[in-house]
């Protein structure tokens, strides 16, 4: 949960507010592992909305990346962000093309008979470490708050918590 699952808790987290309880179900499937590598994490947020986080590196078949269900439509991609796959081959970002997601791969959004493709926006891990490095150098804005950090690091361990106890946990108001 520390890897993947940090990302997944920070979109939730963004996309839907702050968390109200948690519940979640750890394991460590593979032998000899060391470390969770199966987590199911149950979010309650604030507003009322639900997330149900999975994560896993013992799948036999690669189910949806992201997928945000409602009522009346959902939203569902699938395949891993383009960019890490094109640095491991050469590629840089700036080049044309780089962080795009083909018309194969776009999320769909709508209802079973009415589905649309949707173009997913061209990843930007340049823009990231702009602001990084303009932090760093020029003492502006982090491009991540550090206190988002922590919450997030403080949501998977209690997290862990409730998994540990077979419980849901409240989540403890923000100083």
């Amino acid at each position: 949960m520390f890897d993947l699952g940090a990302h997944l808790v920070d979109q939730a987290v963004r996309l839907f507010g702050p968390v109200q309880r948690v519940y979640a179900e750890v394991d460590r499937r593979r032998p000899g592992a060391e470390v969770d590598d199966d987590a199911f994490v149950a979010l309650t947020h604030t507003g009322g909305v639900h997330s149900h986080l999975w994560m896993s590196a013992v799948t036999a078949q690669l189910g949806p990346r992201f997928r945000v269900l409602g009522d009346r439509a959902a939203y569902t991609t699938y395949g891993l962000d383009p960019q890490e796959a094109a640095l491991r081959d050469g590629g840089r970002p700036g080049t044309p093309g780089w962080g795009e997601v083909g018309p194969d791969r776009y999320g769909r959004l709508g209802a079973d008979g009415e589905l649309r493709a949707v173009p997913t926006e061209a990843g930007r891990y340049q823009d990231f470490y702009a602001l990084l490095a303009a932090a760093l150098r020029d003492g502006a804005p982090l491009p991540v708050d550090p206190a988002d950090s922590v919450g997030v690091v403080e949501l998977i361990e209690l997290a862990h918590q409730a998994a540990v106890q077979g419980v849901t946990l409240p989540v403890p108001p923000l100083p």
